[in-house]
């Protein structure tokens, strides 16, 4: 009877041990839930080769299908990406891209290949229809199935006969049997270097787990589309245009890394192609600081699962660097001097307020905590704090003029005007301004790191970082510019206030450190005045009568993103409901007004014309360049 009930006992302790409470109690709880969710994200095919858009990816098996243009001569292009502007890139023209792979479209036209490719996928079914978008199409469309990886040896393959392939499995099981259909086919057989050639003047059909025609394939993808925007235009009504570029953007900028087997989103795969971290055989990716939280913001709307993976990618990157970089990448290469705006915790709280997982803050808490430690103890000065570059190696930089270009590079505002007459302090690491717009990003940065402690129930950790949010904005007050009516950066060297202004002064409005008579006269002097910020297309990275706004490069004079995203926030935490309409409403048509002609989403935009193609410093296709969208989306909420 004792054995009878010792086992009993015993078996009430094991299932305790498996109960879903006990479960959540334990450390790597956290990380068995965002394996679920990378599972889940790689079960099934999509455009995730961060090589080529004409890849489509089966990442469970890192195995795939390949395309390549041929042209007449013979000569090969096997990379395909849009905004490529590098000599000979084919140029593309995207449209929409789910996030699930359920259907994406663009054109693409290198030498005489004129053609559209439109695919469709759900779990491991694909069919890929690429058509010619001309007459007298000439060249080449090569089709390899198996392996897309060369550099990865736990990839899969492919069996190829004349009228079937087959993926594999790395084990070698067969999983999926595909077509390859088309106007005089050609197999070349090869093993693994095997491949299919169609001429690109006719339509091609490659599908796998079902045999389709030309014709059928054609009736799906239309179907499929019009099914899509039916419901998108349910779901976003006004929004619809500004739904759909966002998630283009985002859908065609999210790429898989095989070294690391995880799902990202970079600002675009260009970038990720002259990264350090990435290779030729590999691929890779590239994840910059603030670009990739407001990315996970903007993908929350719709993806749990992208969201949290992009969240956790860019802020592990604080295990390596002991704060969050700059950049990082693939084969541990990151920024380890510097790092960039702290957005971090706002973007966790925001999407945890949206699905409300508490494994997520379980596991980015620490890493967010670490972060802000980080600034105090390496930028802090007269009690406010200042960009800045710190030698991975301890010892001081012997270059003043690189030493200042890190430093700007920290500030995520790579040339701007409001530094033009600073110095980096060599003996301190950083510029010689205490920054308003850090300081101010800083409190912001306490206030919503205080939430997520309060939430997970660390009640001293929520004081203590209270506490010092509020100490950071008594001294921002320091910055106020009573003459100027708004808040300034400081010089170190003499103490005095800069006399000039880019949109990260009206960031105490974000930080709630602005009183309401000084938010009114930041808004009613400056903001509105539309010889500095305001105007038609806002608001320019430089005062408009200002001599670096005719610069019109890059941060001098042309309007951004995130800065617009940032301005917005401020606005709601003040009584400026009319302002907050036009901004949102101006920031709304400079998205449309490129999306609607030319499937772009641009980096950044003219001040003066709304371009954003108009000089080669604008990535054409950017993820960010979304949020003037997504300040419309917020407003209507």
């Amino acid at each position: 009877m004792k054995k009878v009930l010792m086992m009993a006992a015993a078996a009430l302790v094991l299932l305790s041990a498996c109960s879903p409470k006990e479960e959540r109690s334990r450390a790597d709880y956290p990380e068995w839930e965002y394996t679920k969710i990378k599972r889940q994200l790689t079960n099934g095919w999509n455009t995730w080769d961060s090589r080529s858009i004409l890849t489509q990816v089966y990442a469970e098996n890192k195995t795939g299908i390949r395309l390549s243009l041929v042209d007449e001569q013979g000569v090969e292009r096997d990379q395909t990406r849009i905004g490529d502007m590098s000599h000979d890139a084919p140029r593309v023209h995207p449209y929409d891209h789910t996030y699930d792979g359920r259907y994406c479209e663009a054109d693409f036209s290198w030498h005489n290949i004129h053609m559209k490719m439109r695919c469709t996928a759900q779990g491991n079914r694909l069919v890929m229809l690429l058509t010619p978008t001309e007459e007298g199409n000439q060249g080449c469309i090569k089709v390899r199935p198996g392996r897309i990886w060369e550099g990865i040896q736990t990839s899969g393959g492919a069996n190829m006969e004349e009228d079937h392939f087959v993926l594999r499995s790395m084990m070698g099981t067969e999983l999926l049997p595909g077509r390859v259909r088309g106007a005089g086919v050609q197999f070349f057989p090869g093993g693994e270097q095997g491949y299919y050639l169609c001429q690109a003047d006719a339509p091609i059909v490659i599908s796998t787990g079902q045999d389709i025609s030309a014709e059928e394939a054609e009736q799906l993808m239309q179907q499929t589309k019009q099914d899509i925007e039916r419901e998108e235009r349910q779901r976003w009504g006004d929004n619809y245009e500004i739904h759909r570029a966002m998630q283009s953007v985002l859908g065609w900028d999210t790429v898989y890394d095989p070294s690391e087997d995880i799902v990202v989103s970079p600002v675009n795969r260009n970038w990720c192609m002259t990264s350090s971290g990435t290779s030729s055989l590999t691929g890779g990716y590239v994840l910059f600081d603030w670009d990739t939280y407001f990315a996970s913001e903007m993908l929350a709307l719709d993806s749990r699962e992208l969201a949290y993976c992009n969240l956790i990618e860019i802020t592990r990157a604080v295990d390596k660097c002991g704060f969050v970089p700059n950049f990082t990448c693939s084969n541990d290469a990151a920024s380890y001097d510097r790092s960039q705006p702290p957005v971090g915790s706002r973007a966790v709280w925001e999407v945890y307020r949206r699905w409300g997982d508490r494994w997520l803050l379980e596991l980015l808490y620490p890493r967010l905590l670490r972060w802000n430690e980080w600034w105090t103890e390496n930028r802090l000065a007269d009690g406010l704090l200042c960009w800045g570059s710190t030698p991975r190696n301890g010892m001081p930089y012997q270059d003043e003029r690189y030493a200042f270009q890190q430093g700007l590079y920290e500030s995520g505002l790579d040339n701007a005007h409001v530094y033009d007459n600073a110095e980096f302090l060599l003996d301190r690491n950083i510029l010689c301004y205490n920054d308003v717009g850090l300081s101010a990003l800083y409190v912001m940065d306490c206030r919503y790191l205080a939430l997520i402690a309060r939430e997970l129930g660390l009640k001293a950790d929520a004081r203590t970082i209270k506490k010092r949010g509020e100490q950071f904005a008594s001294n921002l007050q320091q910055l106020w510019s009573e003459e100027k009516g708004i808040f300034l950066c400081r010089d170190l060297r003499n103490g005095e206030l800069v006399n000039e202004m880019d949109p990260t002064n009206f960031y105490p409005m974000l930080a709630q450190v602005a009183t309401k008579e000084q938010a009114r006269r930041m808004v009613e002097e400056h903001l509105l005045n539309e010889e500095e910020f305001w105007g038609e297309w806002v608001i320019p990275c430089s005062p408009r009568n200002s001599k670096a706004f005719q610069d019109n490069d890059y941060w001098r004079g042309r309007i951004w993103g995130p800065t617009n995203y940032l301005v917005y926030l401020g606005l709601e935490n003040y009584d400026f409901p009319e302002v907050r309409e036009q901004f949102a409403e101006k920031s709304r048509r400079l998205l449309l007004k490129d999306w609607l002609v030319q499937g772009y989403v641009y980096e950044n935009w003219n001040a003066t014309t709304g371009q954003g193609d108009d000089v080669g410093s604008s990535d054409r296709f950017y993820h960010w360049g979304a949020l003037l969208g997504y300040i419309s989306m917020m407003h209507q909420r």
